[in-house]
């Protein structure tokens, strides 16, 4: 047996056996003055503490907690759909947990099976011993011992293990970047609009005045078009949520600021995109024309920033209507110059969040083909 893809050197197949040979489960206890450890799906075994929960347990309790060393791994209630958790920590768990370890820990590298353990592969071969399973259960040692596992020789799983740690590391980072980038545009939106950010040293004038004082509505040229009746092609059609699909012809040129009427999948961020050049829009969006009054990015960020909700009406399906969306009262900077600059720093912090976004795909597109195909 051979996976896919191999790193140069490495040539001889891999082997075959069931778990019961290079697993065994283990519950020592009496461990009361070690930290709790819970687990995750995607983190592993975590620290209770570090969870936002009230669960609370007197100290004679945690007696009857099972051990777990860096390097075991767990099977918990959602093993059946995320994988083993793997503990990189010294703690206690719940009785509830299954704790395994390695027979012989000299012939294998744990970060190789904490990744193995957690493949699309593994997880259907899971289903040969979970079939009917409900949430809530859990997997038994027992019937997981019984399932055949193909591995490598340790050489190898080192070496597959240092390029997924590279590639966790890797993403991990673009994750925290992605983190901070959306905290100071978060920042930036709520201080430049509502905290008389500026650039100069003067006090921002403010401009109170109604939406229909700096758009124009360009609603009536919207076409509504059902799924069967489009005809493909390379124009984007929108709707209240952004693009649904791409079609041949267009209903609108230009440049325009996209609010949804009705349908809209988050009212706390509602949607509001920008669109330029040729776009066919249906009837779930109002269509913002910007008059040159006013900046475009500026009025885009400041839209993207507005809360909606005392304007909306009906219940479950939310709807703004055009004629509320125009009598809307905003305040605005009046600074035409001063609106060009927050727009432009508005853009760029968007475009960053956006920019590390696309990285963060990009780089779990590329570990899970990775998984797929290092791995049998």
């Amino acid at each position: 047996m051979y996976p896919k893809v191999r790193f140069r050197g490495f040539d001889e197949p891999w082997k075959k056996v069931k778990a019961r040979q290079l697993f065994i489960s283990k519950s020592k206890k009496n461990y009361p003055a070690l930290p709790v450890l819970s687990a995750s799906q995607e983190l592993g075994m975590i620290y209770r503490s570090n969870l936002d929960s009230d669960i609370k347990t007197e100290r004679s309790g945690l007696k009857n907690y099972k051990l777990i060393e860096p390097g075991d791994f767990v099977i918990h209630l959602r093993s059946f759909q995320g994988g083993f958790a793997y503990s990189d920590k010294r703690g206690i768990a719940s009785p509830a947990y299954t704790v395994f370890t390695f027979k012989d820990k000299t012939n294998h590298d744990d970060y190789f099976w904490k990744e193995k353990f957690q493949t699309y592969n593994f997880i259907q071969l899971l289903k040969q011993v979970t079939y009917g399973i409900r949430d809530g259960k859990s997997i038994s040692y027992s019937d997981f011992s019984t399932l055949k596992l193909t591995y490598t020789s340790k050489k190898e799983q080192v070496q597959i293990s240092k390029c997924l740690k590279q590639i966790n590391s890797l993403l991990s980072l673009q994750q925290r970047k992605l983190e901070l980038e959306s905290l100071l545009y978060k920042h930036l939106k709520r201080n430049c609009f509502y905290n008389n950010y500026n650039f100069y040293y003067s006090k921002p004038k403010k401009l109170n005045i109604k939406m229909k004082d700096i758009i124009t509505l360009e609603d009536n040229q919207r076409i509504p078009v059902s799924e069967n009746n489009r005809k493909k092609g390379i124009t984007p059609y929108y709707g209240a949520n952004g693009i649904q699909d791409y079609v041949d012809g267009y209903t609108h040129v230009g440049q325009y600021i996209l609010i949804a009427e009705d349908g809209a999948s988050d009212i706390q961020n509602y949607p509001v995109i920008a669109v330029n050049g040729k776009v066919w829009i249906n009837n779930h969006a109002h269509v913002l024309k910007v008059n040159k009054t006013v900046d475009f990015s500026y009025l885009l960020y400041f839209l993207k920033n507005f809360n909606y909700f005392p304007w909306l009406v009906g219940s479950g399906r939310f709807k703004l209507n055009a004629k509320t969306l125009l009598n809307i009262k905003i305040s605005i900077d009046s600074n035409t110059e001063n609106q060009r600059k927050i727009g432009v720093l508005l853009n760029e912090c968007d475009s960053l969040t956006h920019a590390t976004s696309t990285r963060i795909k990009l780089i779990k597109d590329i570990k899970q083909f990775l998984l797929q195909n290092l791995f049998i």
